[in-house]
Parts: structure tokens; sequence; C-alpha cells
């Protein structure tokens, strides 16, 4: 009864985090921490993820726990969190010592004291995200009613995933747009400095300012804000030169 009414605060906990206030890993991180929470023999995990360079374990308990994940990732059988990915199915090892389906996995999880395994896919509308993996230190820790409870649990933290993932992705474009806008700026800016220096117009200004980019082996707008700043630098450096004939 007790670990009952722990689960379903678990998951009330999960539906309440907030992505846009921490990073990503720490979303996962927290996650994976009410995950193994929400199960009986929830003792240890990981969240794999799989971007362009391979699979990687992106939160773990531990650093135990982090090199159990990386087994199945070298391993020439993979892993119950790879196939879980794949196969977009909950993957289940009552026994390390004794499964054959990842032999490899299997043996090094055995000798960290992992005796059974609970991998879940991170799906959201037929789109695989990644895998929790639930490591726990008996055999056969994992009931049939922890594998329904896990599959629920999943569902909420694919969302959480998902959301945490659109959230900083949408980050990451407002800032490449601020950076753009920034960057555009400066360049006018360098412009208007031409044209007032050498009374051309505003194609010339900028023609001159990618040939002298060109020539000085420099970005355009590195150098663009190198003469704005050198034009603000004559111009205080003219305004003190004023002050102090003045006195």
């Amino acid at each position: 009864m007790a670990h009952s009414q722990q689960s379903e605060e678990s998951l009330i906990a999960l539906a309440g985090i907030l992505v846009a206030e921490q990073s990503l890993e720490k979303t996962l991180g927290q996650v994976l921490d009410l995950a193994c929470a929400a199960l009986s023999c929830g003792d240890a995990g990981g969240v794999t993820l799989l971007d362009r360079e391979g699979p990687r374990s992106a939160a773990a308990t531990s650093d135990a726990a982090r090199r159990v994940d990386a087994f199945q990732y070298e391993a020439d059988s993979g892993g119950p969190c790879l196939d879980a990915y794949r196969r977009q199915q909950v993957l289940r090892i009552d026994s390390t010592s004794e499964d054959p389906r990842w032999p490899e996995f299997a043996a090094a999880a055995a000798e960290a004291g992992i005796m059974s395994t609970l991998s879940l896919p991170l799906v959201v509308a037929g789109d695989g995200l990644g895998a929790l993996n639930i490591y726990c230190h008996e055999e056969s820790g994992f009931s049939a009613a922890d594998e329904v409870l896990a599959m629920t649990f999943a569902s909420y933290a694919s969302v959480a995933l998902a959301n945490a993932r659109m959230y900083w992705r949408t980050q990451r474009l407002a800032d490449q747009l601020e950076e753009a806008l920034s960057t555009r700026g400066m360049i006018e800016q360098a412009k208007g400095i031409i044209i007032a220096e050498q009374g051309c117009s505003g194609d010339e200004a900028f023609q001159l300012l990618v040939t002298a980019s060109q020539r000085s082996h420099m970005k355009l707008h590195d150098l663009a804000r190198e003469l704005v700043e050198r034009a603000r630098d004559r111009a205080t450096a003219g305004g003190q030169d004023q002050d102090g004939g003045s006195r």
C-alpha cells in the first residue's frame, strides 16, 4: 500500500515538471528518479537517447548505472534498451545470469550486480525518442504489474521528453535569430560609417566591406564590429579632447 502511494505521487510529480525552468539533462534526470521511485525494485537506471553520433546516456542515477548502459552500446549483440527503442516495445530481463538474448550485456550487468532489467521505449506520435532503463539488484525484480505501471509511466516520460526537446529546439532557434539580427544591425552600422566617410551609396559601402573582409580573411560581421568599435573609440576620444580643451 505504501509503495502504491509512492507510485501515484511519482506520476503526479512527473506531470508537474516544468521543462522551461531547467536543462534537458536535468529534466531527464528528474524523470528517471521518479521512474525508479515508482517501481518497487527500481534500484538504478538510465535514459538512452539516439542521435547522429549513436546512442548515449543522457541521464543516469549513478556512474555505475551509466556504465551498465554503455555495455549495450558497445556489445556486438546490443542490449534491451536499443531493441526497446527500435521495436518500440517493453523488454524485460528476469535474470541477467540466464537470459540468452543479449549475452554480452547480460554478463556485464550481472558482474555489476544488476540481476534484472526493464527497458521502456520513449515514443510520441510514433516517433521513437529513446529508451528508459530501470535496473534491479534482485532476480525477477519486476512483476507484470510493475511492467504495466512502467508502460504508463513511460508515456508520461515520453511527453516530458518531447516537450523538453521542443522547448530547447525553439530556444536555440530564438538565439540564432537574435544573433542574426544583431549581426545584420552591426553590418548596417558599419555601412553607415563608410557612407559618411566615403560619400558613397549603401550598395557601394557594402561592397567595400565585402572586399575588405576578403582581403583581411575576417568574417564580415567581425570586420563590421571592429569598424564600429573603432568609430566609437574615435568619437569618445574626440569628446574627451573637447572637454579638456574647454577647461
